[in-house]
């Protein structure tokens, strides 16, 4: 069976002190670091464990560290409704 592609929601912007901010469809914004714009970013039209395989592509770490990582941040994104 397929793999359920993600959908990302919301939009990208900045603070007024530089900070990076995803904003969702409710206008509620988090403050977030480069690691969670990427994958955020990756979400669209992929499954979870490609947004994985393409952070492990482009960082060369291994599996077993990013992936924990990874799935957590998408399952953060879908709880703000960043992702579904």
């Amino acid at each position: 069976m397929e793999e359920k592609k993600l959908k990302r929601k919301g939009s990208v912007g900045q603070t007024e002190r530089g900070e990076m901010v995803l904003v969702n469809e409710q206008n509620e914004g988090f403050i977030v670091g480069e690691i969670a714009i990427v994958v955020w970013d990756l979400c669209e039209g992929r499954s979870e464990e490609e947004v994985i395989d393409e952070i492990i592509s482009r960082t060369h770490v291994e599996r077993e560290r990013v992936e924990p990582v990874v799935t957590g941040l998408i399952s953060k994104l879908k709880e703000v409704k960043l992702v579904e």
